[in-house]
């Protein structure tokens, strides 16, 4: 009896669902892909927008720049916020 109470919770413990694990923001992630770093910055409004700061102090809207260079770091002669 106690072999098919075995084989019962381990068979049981394999069909759980893995934990998710959690994906980056897309925007966010190419921001430190750029060598930026993302920040948050509160709206008189109450909203907040996500921004990256990059070297240089260049500050960017975060989708924006995601978006200007279609997610692909540009080479260096090519990156126009060198």
């Amino acid at each position: 009896m106690v072999k098919p109470l075995v084989l019962l919770a381990v068979g049981a413990g394999l069909a759980l669902p893995n934990a998710a694990h959690a994906i980056g923001n897309p925007a966010s992630v190419f921001c430190a892909t750029m060598g930026g770093r993302s920040v948050q910055a509160k709206l008189p409004d109450g909203g907040e927008v996500g921004l990256c700061d990059l070297p240089g102090r260049k500050i960017v809207e975060a989708w924006t720049l995601y978006r200007m260079l279609q997610g692909a770091k540009p080479a260096p002669n090519d990156n126009p916020f060198r």
